[in-house]
């Protein structure tokens, strides 16, 4: 690793920290969003990649489209509304590897400040599906969403600000897709995505051993570009009653170049890039109707999280920062039902679990308090004619209590605990509420 200034360091590393910013929280595992259709979040999203039931299903399994008739448009949004209570302590790290500073190593930060502080930021995620029968067995679909992203907010005043004080990362995904019938019972589907990732990222940089009397400075980045991956799907529809989907989504390389600007003159302002790998999926998805009435579903999604196993940040100096992070592959289960009163009213239920990829306390970040979460869903749709239907959907996510005991900064040279200036132990109390609405139109 190149020699860089203590102050400067921690920045570079604590930046590309928020690529995965999931700081609440909420959604799927890691920072992933599961949220792309309303009428699948009743039933917790078991069944998405096999129920056919609207154009949304399409991002899960493009291969879906195979059962929708004519032109069809879906477009739905989810109000994200989580809670994310940390408390806890941050002190000056005292097994701190980057040299002498005039601090007491254990020494609490700045005593009064914030060390009860809630970071969850409500959000808002939107969907957009078309799909479009060419004839008897090809279909084309284009979906425009959002797949990675979330807010965190924790204010200038707490006392891991040195972590963390604002961050968000948005992405927009174009993934046009096609299918193809095979006979009645196999259906292929195939697309391509055109991913753009921003991501703007504000901390504060302790100028504390610049001499007695110094303030905090503050830092913020600013990187984004496009990144490219491709989707297949397979539906099987082994009887009218019972069909399977399996979907892969593959990893997106997006490499982040833009700005760092500082007001601490430890840290100065400089450009800054990084090289990302967004995860791939594999979707195992299962539809059974028992009756005309009732149907039942279950999902299980695998995640590639281990993928980044370690963020490395690049300023322009030619300075380097490296945040080893360990992730694990994880799993995703759900189940659900549906329950069809009548020609006009649908109604859905679904429990699932989500795991976190986060291995342990000393690689869970301040800015990623990510933890395992159970959700409970509920949803109803209303056929509001033949050209027109709308659904919603509530979801709570029970998410087990995270506990952090990691340093702001990490060196790939290093094993994990050694550096970093500032140490944050704590806990986060967790949950989300999800309220959504989606309608569609058929042409």
């Amino acid at each position: 690793m190149a020699t860089q200034h203590p102050a400067a360091r921690r920045g570079c590393a604590l930046g590309i920290a928020v690529l995965s910013l999931a700081a609440t929280p909420v959604f799927a595992s890691g920072f992933a969003l599961i949220e792309q259709s309303v009428s699948s979040m009743g039933t917790a999203y078991a069944g998405a990649g096999s129920v056919s039931e609207d154009a949304s299903t399409v991002f899960f399994n493009p291969a879906s489209m195979a059962r929708l008739e004519g032109r069809q448009l879906s477009a739905g949004l989810h109000v994200v509304i989580p809670e994310n209570e940390f408390t806890g302590s941050a002190a000056y790290n005292p097994i701190y590897g980057g040299g002498a500073v005039p601090i007491t190593p254990g020494a609490p930060i700045s005593p009064g400040a914030d060390n009860d502080t809630d970071a969850g930021v409500t959000g808002v995620v939107p969907h957009f599906t078309y799909v479009q029968e060419l004839n008897d067995r090809w279909n084309y679909g284009i979906t425009v969403n959002v797949p990675f992203g979330l807010m965190t907010e924790y204010g200038t005043g707490w006392v891991g600000r040195y972590s963390s004080t604002e961050g968000k990362i948005t992405t927009v995904n174009l993934n046009p897709t096609v299918s193809y019938k095979v006979d009645q019972h196999v259906t292929l589907g195939v697309g391509v995505s055109a991913m753009y990732a921003n991501l703007v990222y504000k901390l504060a940089i302790d100028d504390a051993f610049l001499g007695a009397g110094a303030s905090d400075g503050f830092g913020k980045y600013d990187i984004d570009d496009w990144g490219f991956g491709w989707n297949i799907g397979l539906l099987l529809e082994a009887t009218d009653y019972t069909r399977f989907g399996f979907a892969y989504r593959s990893n997106v390389d997006v490499d982040l170049e833009g700005n760092f600007t500082s007001t601490s003159p430890a840290a100065p302002s400089n450009s800054a890039t990084s090289d990302v790998s967004l995860p791939g999926t594999l979707l195992l998805s299962a539809y059974h109707e028992l009756d005309p009435n009732w149907a039942i579903m279950a999902d299980i999604m695998w995640t590639n999280w281990n993928k980044l196993d370690a963020l490395v940040l690049r300023s322009g100096s030619g300075t380097t920062g490296t945040i080893p992070l360990h992730w694990k592959d994880t799993y995703r289960y759900a189940i659900g039902a549906t329950y069809k009163r009548d020609d006009r009213w649908t109604f859905r239920g679904g429990l699932a679990f989500d795991e976190t990829p986060i291995p342990s306390p000393e690689f869970r970040l301040a800015a990623l308090p990510d933890q395992d979460r159970t959700w409970l869903t509920l949803g109803a749709g209303y056929q509001h004619s033949k050209k027109l239907s709308f659904d919603i959907g509530y979801a709570h996510l029970f998410v087990d209590d995270a506990s952090i005991n990691s340093t702001d900064a990490y060196s790939s040279q290093a094993a994990p605990l050694t550096v970093g200036l500032h140490r944050i132990t704590g806990e986060y109390d967790a949950s989300v509420d999800i309220v959504s609405a989606q309608a569609n139109w058929k042409f």
